[in-house]
């Protein structure tokens, strides 16, 4: 696309500022049955968004094509869409000059160069290694998926910055059968680089997580201590993130509401947003331009503050957090990449600690089941029994019941097997002291 048709196009037809967002991805996707590749796409895609105003009031435009027959297209459809829009200031469209972006590392210029025939290959092995390992695995499902993005956002005022990101992202499943028992597990990794990456490590997580869970069952029902696995405990942060939203808390949905600065979580329990980092989630800027920045949002068991982005922030009248999101044509403040600070003990240690309880490693419903604006939740779990400070036989067939309020009230202890999971949420492992748990 002609980018400087496209703005005098803007100009003449009196929208002014004008602002442009152009990503362009290309995804590599790989999936083997077994050993066997059955599935290898290559697909490339862009997407123009377009936003300004027309008389104070915002309008806006996206497609999926970005070629210069859009240009007639967005700029009439913008014009449109401001003639029932909402007034925008037009300060929220940031002139170039006097911001500062950080360094992240996002983008491996090594990992841009593997070819797929090297993807197919550690596929092929994690493969083999896993069908090895234990002659109760009867088959594995393997994804290699590789992701770059690009984007680039600029505007009238001068703004113009840009990001590049890969990673690849290694799945795997594998059916356990032994006798009449089958059970399925899962393991995936998200990778910024593949030196060091351990591909029997991989196939040996991934076996471990089918074979371990043969002959679950369920427990009795009643109060138990519970170690959350990091991807449970990313999970559940998933609605305690949308507290932190400034635009949230003014239509008094967030959970958040009126606590910050008090005690309102243990205060072994601490997380930090971490946009500026080496991690394929990390940004140097949020959707309106504002540069990012870490910051803790709860500081052992306090909550520090809310994110905003530029209309939440006027109207608070404080300075935008670099938390702006793009949703459909509005933006508004949500929480970024995300760390639980890790404590100092293994996950044996967690075990120990606990002595009698549940280890959690699976909820299923999250997106039903757990209500954002109560914290309450209702989950289908599995996991394994904790005897005598150690795990024990596979748990399956309970529901697991609570409020994340408590539960992060309740944490006694925090693990240091922190993973990166795909809920943009970097954690450990978590003990809580009491959870409601439905079984026989």
């Amino acid at each position: 696309m002609d980018m400087n048709k496209l703005y005098k196009a803007a100009a003449a037809a009196g929208i002014a500022p004008f602002e442009t967002r152009i990503r362009k991805e290309n995804k590599i996707t790989i999936e083997l049955f077994n050993d066997v590749v059955e599935n290898y796409t290559v697909a490339e895609n862009g997407s123009i968004k377009v936003r300004g105003l027309v008389d104070g009031k915002g309008g806006v435009f996206s497609s999926d094509r970005v070629d210069d027959e859009v240009i007639d297209i967005a700029v009439a459809a913008v014009k449109d869409s401001a003639e029932y829009g909402q007034p925008v200031d037009p300060e929220f469209f940031l002139g170039g000059k006097d911001l500062h972006y950080e360094e992240v590392k996002t983008f491996d210029s090594k990992l841009a160069e593997v070819p797929a025939t090297e993807f197919i290959a550690l596929g092929k092995k994690i493969a083999k290694s896993s069908l090895a390992l234990d002659k109760r695995i009867e088959s594995v499902n393997i994804q290699v998926e590789y992701d770059f993005e690009e984007t680039e956002l600029k505007n009238s005022n001068g703004l113009n910055v840009g990001q590049k990101t890969n990673y690849v992202m290694i799945y795997g499943s594998a059916k356990a059968v032994s006798g009449e028992l089958v059970e399925s597990g899962s393991y995936y990794e998200i990778l910024s680089e593949l030196g060091g990456f351990d591909a029997d490590g991989f196939a040996k997580k991934l076996v471990a997580d089918a074979v371990d869970q043969l002959g679950g069952s369920s427990v009795k029902s009643g109060k138990y201590k519970v170690v959350y696995s990091p991807d449970c405990v990313a999970a559940l942060l998933t609605a305690l993130k949308d507290g932190f939203s400034a635009f949230n808390v003014e239509q008094h949905i967030s959970l958040l509401e009126g606590k910050i600065g008090e005690q309102v979580f243990s205060p072994l329990f601490s997380l930090e947003q971490t946009p500026i980092g080496n991690d394929p989630f990390c940004s140097a800027f949020d959707s309106e331009g504002v540069p990012c920045k870490n910051a803790m949002l709860i500081d052992k068991g306090v909550p520090t503050g809310y994110v905003y982005d530029l209309d939440t922030a006027k109207r608070a009248g404080v300075k935008s957090t670099g938390n702006g999101v793009l949703q459909g044509g509005n933006v508004r403040p949500a929480v970024g990449y995300t760390r639980v600070v890790p404590g100092d003990k293994t996950l044996e240690q967690l075990f120990e600690q606990v002595g009698d309880g549940l280890y959690i490693t699976g909820l299923g419903g999250i997106g039903t089941g757990l209500n954002p604006q109560s914290g309450a939740y209702s989950l289908q779990a599995s996991g394994y029994l904790i005897e005598k400070g150690k795990r024990a036989r596979p748990v399956s067939l309970i529901t697991v019941a609570g409020n994340i309020m408590t539960d992060f009230k309740d944490v006694i202890a925090v693990g240091n097997d922190e993973k990166k999971t795909y809920y943009a949420t970097k954690t450990p492992s978590v003990a809580i002291k009491d959870l409601s748990v439905s079984g026989l």
